[in-house]
């Protein structure tokens, strides 16, 4: 019966190789995620063509979505134990650990606030905004660090302009962004804790997560997935400088176990990002 099931399976995967395959996800994402797929399901011959579903508010609720009619096909955030729970993750970060590099943004007024911040320890004396579905603000209350958790709706850079809060801890890649004259990226630390972002697909669909899993591999064998990381971040990085700040070193409880840390190749080299 075993021996069936494979090789129904098998003759599946062929008949969607060489051909277009729709794949959903949630709209206004970042285009890298995107550009990736297609790398990935391109090394199986498959011609990706996207579909943007609007309306999906959370992560969580995108990643109940995964595999229904009216859902989408792939998700792609940090991952947790309840994520790898409800979905199956592809285990190879296509962030290279990247994300877990966080930025605080402060009020223009509060520019030295973390300039003689060198350990955890001290972060406990500020308030920090995140957002309820984020993995990050779980990891935050676990690091016992104050938090102030706002909803969809909110309004995070208005918060940190009236100094309800300290400091926004967002990720690396919002380096480049502008949020006038008033708000600012800290210059002295970089908050840092083991993350993956993975892409996610329903647990059901063993096709599609075969599908994305080798095309990756092949992707980081033949050098592509560096190339395209590369096109996206190496600004971000350069732009980050973190041979010149502090690395803050916060605990992930939330990085599960399944999590590839002893595989380098699948990670930025952290001793030579801070070189």
């Amino acid at each position: 019966m075993l021996k069936l099931v494979l090789v129904c399976l098998l003759f599946t995967f062929n008949v969607r190789s060489n051909t277009e395959q729709t794949v959903r996800f949630s709209a206004g994402s970042h285009p890298y995620p995107i550009e990736l797929l297609k790398l990935a399901l391109g090394k199986s011959e498959i011609k990706m063509l996207p579909e943007e579903i609007g309306s999906i508010p959370t992560q969580t609720r995108a990643i109940r979505l995964l595999g229904e009619k009216n859902g989408i096909d792939v998700f792609w955030g940090a991952t947790s134990s309840t994520w790898e729970k409800q979905a199956k993750a592809i285990l190879i970060p296509i962030d290279k650990g990247l994300l877990g590099y966080r930025i605080p943004l402060v009020n223009i007024k509060d520019k030295e606030l973390f300039a003689n911040v060198t350990h955890s320890g001290q972060l406990r004396t500020f308030l920090f905004g995140l957002r309820e579905d984020w993995p990050d603000t779980a990891i935050f209350i676990n690091n016992e660090l104050h938090t102030q958790i706002y909803g969809q709706g909110a309004d995070p850079i208005e918060m940190l302009k009236a100094r309800r809060i300290d400091a926004l801890p967002y990720d690396i890649f919002d380096l480049a962004q502008n949020y006038g004259d008033d708000i600012v990226h800290d210059k002295y630390i970089a908050i840092r804790y083991p993350s993956a972002l993975y892409f996610f697909v329903a647990n059901k669909d063993a096709i599609l997560y075969e599908q994305i899993k080798s095309g990756l591999l092949a992707a980081i064998a033949d050098g592509s997935f560096d190339e395209l990381f590369n096109r996206y971040f190496a600004k971000t990085i350069e732009l980050a400088d973190l041979k010149n700040r502090r690395i803050i070193e916060l605990v992930n409880p939330l990085l599960p176990l399944s999590a590839p840390i002893h595989q380098p190749h699948f990670w930025l080299d952290k001793k030579a990002l801070t070189k």
